[in-house]
């Protein structure tokens, strides 16, 4: 991939960029996903698929790779997350060489030739993944036009989000190079393990009851979740609610308050029964979530109805098949909430006479199945287009082990 035109643009970034150092961590054993993504979404579903390819392989690195701005994730062992090196043959040789990437999935586009170039030079396999035209569209084709063919043609596959995609990649390449319409991929998250005869038994304790459950409490938001639990039972004596705490300390403040205020209580991790005259389950530990979220058909998701809370992940409960109600302060999940949101899968409260009403009326009308519908619906969005790529994730690191 040696031409005029990636030659001057090599002597243009060396003139115009900043030496980097490269304070990277030694490189752990084992496959190694190289992502290149350009905002959270894409991380979201980036994280997603090394997430699935991690239950089907065992352990696998993620090296996650941003351009301007840091995307926002939680991060978890076995993921890395850097900005990508200054657009140099230097820096893409020290960075390749450090690395040593089993492959690399490019989201969206601002592609970096020198890198390309040198990930082209080093034979590693690369894909452009949900390629948008807005980011395909970089002020230095118009300079050296021949060097967006050259910079795709380092590329394995092509893979375009939508038809505008699709043809910007068409006129970039020449129409010289199958391209794929594959739609964005999947943003989700894993959902955790549910014991099924602990679900099947707590159903049948609870012998066909309407349940709601508010999740991830904070100690300000206690009061309001059994002030709105107290009106509802009112209306409905067999309403059981399941509450978790955001933390343990949470949980002992809560024990305080649920007896101060005479409730009557299953604390599910003293091994107490779930009965008809249980008003409330206290669930202490999170390890059994994906128990409550399957229980539940709809989840008050906390941490959000205050100020100086952030909220959380909402694609968790959706995964399992439950509504969602949410307060105004969502912080770095809010993309995921107005995508579920826009979905009719969760809806937002501003406070307890929201969240009692919001409650009442989707468990009365039995909104919260189609609400759970709508949430599964989305999530799901994508799924399609994400077996593709792990199909060829798979077979590529299969033919990397066979030539070991």
């Amino acid at each position: 991939m040696s031409s005029l035109s990636l030659t001057a643009y090599k002597a243009l970034a060396r003139s115009t960029t900043l030496p980097q150092t490269d304070p990277y961590p030694e490189r752990p054993e084992g496959p190694l996903i190289w992502g290149v993504v350009h905002d959270d979404t894409s991380a979201r579903a980036l994280i997603h698929l090394v997430e699935r390819l991690r239950q089907m392989r065992g352990p696998c690195t993620l090296l996650m790779t941003y351009i301007n701005k840091a995307p926002r994730f939680v991060s978890s062992k076995g993921t890395y997350c850097f900005a990508l090196p200054v657009d140099t043959s230097e820096t893409a040789k020290r960075f390749l060489e450090h690395w040593a990437p089993s492959l690399c999935l490019w989201f969206g586009g601002e592609l970096r030739p020198a890198l390309i170039a040198q990930a082209k030079a080093n034979s590693l396999c690369m894909k452009l993944v949900s390629a948008k035209e807005d980011l395909l569209d970089q002020a230095i084709w118009r300079w050296l036009p021949s060097l967006s063919r050259e910079t795709l043609a380092a590329f394995d596959t092509l893979g375009a989000s939508d038809s505008s995609a699709y043809r910007a990649l068409r006129k970039m390449d020449g129409v010289r190079r199958k391209v794929e319409i594959q739609g964005v991929l999947q943003v989700a998250a894993m959902p955790p393990t549910v014991n099924e005869s602990v679900f099947d038994d707590v159903s049948m304790d609870l012998n066909g009851r309407p349940v709601w459950l508010a999740a991830h409490i904070q100690e300000d938001e206690l009061k309001d979740v059994l002030k709105a639990h107290r009106a509802l039972v009112k209306v409905n004596h067999r309403l059981a609610l399941v509450l978790v705490a955001a933390s343990f300390p949470v949980s002992i403040e809560a024990r305080s308050v649920l007896k101060s205020q005479g409730w009557r209580v299953c604390h599910w991790e003293d091994g107490d029964p779930i009965d008809e005259s249980t008003q409330v389950i206290l669930v202490e530990e999170p390890e059994e979530m994906g128990l409550w979220y399957r229980v539940a058909p709809l989840t008050f998701l906390g941490s959000s109805l205050k100020s100086n809370y952030k909220g959380c992940d909402p694609y968790i409960p959706a995964s399992l098949g439950s509504a969602i109600i949410y307060g105004p302060n969502i912080g770095r999940h809010t993309d995921s909430y107005s995508r579920l949101a826009a979905s009719g899968a969760a809806r937002i409260i501003k406070d307890v006479q929201g969240l009692t009403q919001a409650v009442e009326n989707l468990l009365a009308a039995d909104q919260s199945a189609l609400m759970a519908h709508a949430a599964w619906v989305t999530i799901s969005d994508g799924a399609e287009a994400t077996d593709a790529v792990i199909e060829d994730i798979q077979m590529h690191l299969d033919t990397l082990e066979s030539m070991r």
